[in-house]
Protein backbone atom coordinates (compact mmCIF):
# COMPACT_ATOMS: atom_id res chain seq x y z
CA UNK A 1 0.00 0.00 0.00
CA UNK A 2 1.39 3.15 -1.29
CA UNK A 3 1.13 6.33 0.91
CA UNK A 4 0.23 9.84 -0.40
CA UNK A 5 3.08 11.84 -1.39
CA UNK A 6 2.70 14.59 1.35
CA UNK A 7 2.40 11.73 4.10
CA UNK A 8 5.92 10.37 2.42
CA UNK A 9 7.72 13.46 3.05
CA UNK A 10 6.65 14.10 6.41
CA UNK A 11 7.50 11.48 7.85
CA UNK A 12 11.18 11.42 5.59
CA UNK A 13 11.57 14.94 7.18
CA UNK A 14 10.43 13.82 10.86
CA UNK A 15 13.17 10.90 10.14
CA UNK A 16 16.32 13.48 8.96
CA UNK A 17 15.35 16.02 11.85
CA UNK A 18 15.30 12.94 14.27
CA UNK A 19 18.94 11.66 12.80
CA UNK A 20 20.03 14.79 13.07
CA UNK A 21 18.57 15.52 16.66
CA UNK A 22 20.27 12.63 18.00
CA UNK A 23 23.69 12.83 16.43
CA UNK A 24 24.22 16.80 17.47
CA UNK A 25 22.58 16.24 20.84
CA UNK A 26 24.64 13.18 21.99
CA UNK A 27 28.14 13.78 21.18
CA UNK A 28 28.21 17.72 22.64
CA UNK A 29 29.09 17.75 26.11
CA UNK A 30 28.33 21.33 25.93
CA UNK A 31 25.08 20.62 24.30
CA UNK A 32 23.98 17.56 26.76
CA UNK A 33 25.11 20.06 29.99
CA UNK A 34 22.59 23.03 28.66
CA UNK A 35 20.12 19.72 28.06
CA UNK A 36 20.48 18.71 31.51
CA UNK A 37 20.36 22.45 33.11
CA UNK A 38 17.29 22.74 30.76
CA UNK A 39 15.45 19.65 32.40
CA UNK A 40 16.30 20.31 36.21
CA UNK A 41 15.01 23.98 35.24
CA UNK A 42 12.01 22.41 34.12
CA UNK A 43 11.76 19.97 36.97
CA UNK A 44 11.96 23.33 39.36
CA UNK A 45 9.35 25.08 36.84
CA UNK A 46 6.68 22.23 37.02
CA UNK A 47 6.83 21.97 40.70
CA UNK A 48 6.70 25.53 40.95
CA UNK A 49 3.57 25.67 38.90
CA UNK A 50 2.29 22.67 40.78
CA UNK A 51 2.27 24.76 44.05
CA UNK A 52 0.63 27.69 42.37
CA UNK A 53 -2.32 25.52 40.82
CA UNK A 54 -2.95 24.05 43.88
CA UNK A 55 -2.60 28.11 45.56
CA UNK A 56 -5.22 28.57 42.94
CA UNK A 57 -7.55 25.72 44.05
CA UNK A 58 -7.64 26.46 47.73
CA UNK A 59 -8.87 30.60 46.81
CA UNK A 60 -12.34 30.97 47.93
CA UNK A 61 -14.58 32.12 45.01
CA UNK A 62 -15.51 35.33 43.73
CA UNK A 63 -18.59 36.54 45.24
CA UNK A 64 -18.36 39.74 44.20
CA UNK A 65 -22.21 39.76 42.77
CA UNK A 66 -23.31 37.94 45.97
CA UNK A 67 -21.64 40.99 48.27
CA UNK A 68 -23.46 43.42 45.22
CA UNK A 69 -26.83 41.66 45.99
CA UNK A 70 -26.49 41.51 49.71
CA UNK A 71 -25.69 45.58 49.19
CA UNK A 72 -29.00 45.73 47.63
CA UNK A 73 -30.72 44.31 49.79
CA UNK A 74 -29.54 46.29 52.94
CA UNK A 75 -30.01 49.99 51.32
CA UNK A 76 -33.80 48.21 50.40
CA UNK A 77 -33.87 47.02 54.51
CA UNK A 78 -32.82 50.50 55.57
CA UNK A 79 -35.23 52.43 53.88
CA UNK A 80 -37.80 50.20 54.87
CA UNK A 81 -36.56 50.52 58.54
CA UNK A 82 -36.56 54.13 57.85
CA UNK A 83 -40.44 53.90 56.79
CA UNK A 84 -41.15 52.12 59.73
CA UNK A 85 -39.54 54.60 62.40
CA UNK A 86 -41.44 57.19 60.67
CA UNK A 87 -44.60 55.65 60.65
CA UNK A 88 -43.75 54.40 64.66
CA UNK A 89 -43.43 58.01 65.15
CA UNK A 90 -46.94 58.78 63.95
CA UNK A 91 -48.37 56.27 65.64
CA UNK A 92 -46.88 57.56 68.79
CA UNK A 93 -48.10 61.09 68.36
CA UNK A 94 -51.65 60.10 67.47
CA UNK A 95 -51.60 57.40 70.75
CA UNK A 96 -50.50 61.13 72.67
CA UNK A 97 -53.27 62.79 71.26
CA UNK A 98 -55.75 60.00 71.38
CA UNK A 99 -54.50 59.99 75.36
CA UNK A 100 -55.14 63.73 75.55
CA UNK A 101 -58.29 63.27 74.04
CA UNK A 102 -59.41 60.79 76.72
CA UNK A 103 -57.93 62.64 79.16
CA UNK A 104 -60.19 65.67 78.68
CA UNK A 105 -63.50 63.29 78.24
CA UNK A 106 -63.23 61.86 81.49
CA UNK A 107 -62.90 65.07 82.95
CA UNK A 108 -65.69 67.12 81.38
CA UNK A 109 -67.66 63.19 82.09
CA UNK A 110 -67.02 62.13 85.44
CA UNK A 111 -67.75 58.95 85.82
CA UNK A 112 -69.72 58.25 89.09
Amino acid sequence: MKLPAHTQVLRASALLLTCLAISSCGDDPELVRKREEQKAEIRLLDGELKILQEKIAQLPPDRTTEIAKMKQDSELQQEEISKLEQEVVSLQKEKAQIEKDHEAYRRKYVVR
